[in-house]
């Protein structure tokens, strides 16, 4: 990474995920995919996916509560970074012919490889609302507009922070991570907090790799 202090954050949040477990981390795989079909979660679906996954149900529904997004019929609405919701969340992804949102850029980066399929991104400045566009396969980032976009990360310690619930997530990480049209635009937005850091986009994908690649190596085998 260029960035060593991006770099080490990551690495512990890589290990928090990690600690996640293999059952809790194939859920939240099975969720995620499910969501990119387009359709809500219901209650019977998820109790469904935990029975044929074979795991321990009632950890599986607190894990759930800890990382899924709902509406209010308790349907799960959006998990990890991948959401159904158009209005919360301002990164807008495309996935086939199905619109979705992610919760931050960084998620953006790392969701084609759980998706394994290519997706396409538009995600505005929080500056100027200028349109950054994506498309982000499985493997590489193969196109982004305008060519010198970056992307802000949020310097975080998951061990340190309080992460326990999906807003808690949002609020301390999530609404930190944002796609700017430039170096200096993004720079302007951090206002010198020694917190956040900005990042190229290549920078950014190879970092949401480190974050997954020891939780489900099978996502990003040679």
């Amino acid at each position: 990474m260029s960035d060593a202090r991006a770099d080490e954050s990551m690495r512990k949040m890589q290990e928090f995920t990690f600690a996640y477990g293999f059952d809790h981390l194939r859920l939240l795989l099975w969720v995620i995919r499910q969501l990119a079909h387009g359709y809500p979660l219901t209650p019977q679906q998820v109790d469904q996916g935990i029975a044929e996954l074979g795991i321990a149900s009632d950890a599986a529904h607190q894990f759930l509560r800890e990382v899924a997004e709902r509406d209010a019929d308790n349907q799960i609405i959006g998990a990890m970074g991948l959401s159904l919701s158009l209005s919360d969340h301002p990164h807008q992804m495309s996935v086939g012919s199905t619109l979705l949102s992610a919760w931050c850029a960084l998620d953006t980066l790392f969701l084609p490889a759980m998706l394994q399929q290519t997706v396409t991104v538009t995600s505005p400045s929080p500056v100027n609302g200028e349109l950054i566009l994506l498309k982000v396969s499985p493997e590489r980032v193969v196109e982004v507009s305008p060519p010198n976009a970056v992307l802000s990360y949020m310097l975080i310690d998951p061990f340190q922070s309080d992460l326990a619930s999906v807003h808690a997530l949002w609020g301390a990480f999530c609404c930190h991570i944002h796609f700017f049209g430039s170096h200096d635009e993004a720079e302007r937005w951090i206002k010198g907090r020694t917190d956040i850091v900005v990042l190229t986009v290549e920078d950014g994908f190879a970092l949401a790799r480190q974050m997954w690649s020891k939780a489900l190596p099978d996502l990003y085998s040679e």
